[in-house]
């Protein structure tokens, strides 16, 4: 399962946007094998589309998609020297497969700041800085690592040149590391190389301007805005509270949630029926057979082939029946890319 890190200076509002995550948790028994720790939580993907089915079905139960959130402790400047318990924190962020970086962007004279000012601009800066560090200090060794061996290393002319674009990259200059990554994705001894580096500034980032709806904000740039003070009061309300509230439809935190599962390159194809309506996640670009071994390892290797039914044909026509009644249902075979929403049913042989 895939992760994302919360990533914030202290009191930009990430320790409270954490424990509203938490209290939508999945409890950790229903994952075999998996521990969860106070500070990581699996939450639902909200999807309506599951909804929707679940009732056309009658459904016995409903599952959603999940993701992983880990709240990483607050970072300050000079964290990628030691300063407070930088290191620690950062190197808790090398699990996390996507950064949401927290920016407090509302003022409040009540809420301090550790730099004793508000500018979400410096802040971002503060944090993406603190990353390249780590990462600098990391390639930096990993120089002498490849100097020891080059004799050995046939590739290592290619590597001494990626982490010199890697140097720029993390310095804020143009690089082209993407275009030495493309070509030498072939060759496997490069791509286990990248990979092992694990680098903070490769994963990707979603940037949250914190801010409050009845209050003074800073103009900054940022991927997605959230009220958190207002989605933790949202969260201890009922439906009908909400809707009374003014808040009938989705919250600002089902949207995030669901923004940092396509940031991930994630998507989810849907399956129902009277046992369940169920969302399963896979990587775009993954093909037919790929997708059925998530549900089960056997039904890739005797994969013969997928029903694939568009999710608005199948709501339009009010299930499968009328979908290949009027030829909406497709057969796909082991080269079909999987597409979001689709709803299939996977045959398989013997």
């Amino acid at each position: 399962m895939l992760s994302v890190g919360l990533v914030g200076l202290p009191n930009a509002g990430k320790s409270t946007l954490f424990n509203i995550l938490t209290d939508r948790s999945v409890p950790a028994e229903n994952f075999p094998f998996c521990t969860i720790d106070p500070h990581d939580g699996i939450v639902n993907v909200p999807d309506p589309r599951i909804d929707t089915l679940a009732q056309m079905v009658n459904a016995q139960k409903k599952v959603y998609a999940n993701i992983e959130f880990k709240d990483i402790a607050g970072l300050i400047k000079g964290a990628s020297t030691g300063a407070g318990l930088g290191n620690q924190f950062l190197s808790h962020i090398r699990e996390v497969d996507l950064i949401l970086l927290i920016i407090r962007r509302f003022v409040n004279d009540d809420i301090i700041h550790t730099e004793n000012r508000v500018n979400p601009l410096e802040d971002e800066e503060i944090l993406l800085m603190e990353l390249g560090i780590y990462d600098q200090n990391i390639i930096d060794k990993q120089l002498v690592t490849l100097a020891k061996n080059k004799q050995k290393d046939s590739l290592y002319d290619s590597k001494v040149k990626a982490i010199g674009e890697l140097t720029k990259r993390i310095n804020g200059e143009k690089s082209t590391i993407n275009d030495i990554d493309e070509q030498l994705v072939k060759e496997v001894e490069y791509t286990r190389w990248r990979k092992s580096l694990n680098l903070l500034t490769d994963k990707p980032i979603v940037r949250l301007g914190n801010i409050s709806t009845d209050g003074n904000n800073l103009d900054y740039n940022c991927d997605f805005e959230l009220d958190i003070k207002l989605e933790s009061e949202l969260a201890g309300m009922s439906a009908e509270e909400r809707t009374e509230f003014g808040y009938d439809g989705e919250t600002g935190l089902d949207k995030l949630i669901r923004h940092c599962f396509y940031k991930l390159n994630l998507a989810t194809y849907l399956t129902c029926g009277e046992i369940e309506a169920r969302a399963w996640t896979f990587k775009l670009g993954m093909k037919a057979p790929q997708c059925a071994g998530v549900i089960h390892t056997d039904f890739e290797k005797k994969f013969i082939k997928a029903e694939v039914i568009k999710y608005s044909d199948f709501v339009e026509l009010k299930g499968r029946k009328a979908c290949i009644e009027v030829g909406k249902m497709r057969m796909e075979g082991k080269e079909y890319e999987m597409q979001d929403g689709d709803v299939v049913e996977f045959k398989i042989g013997g």
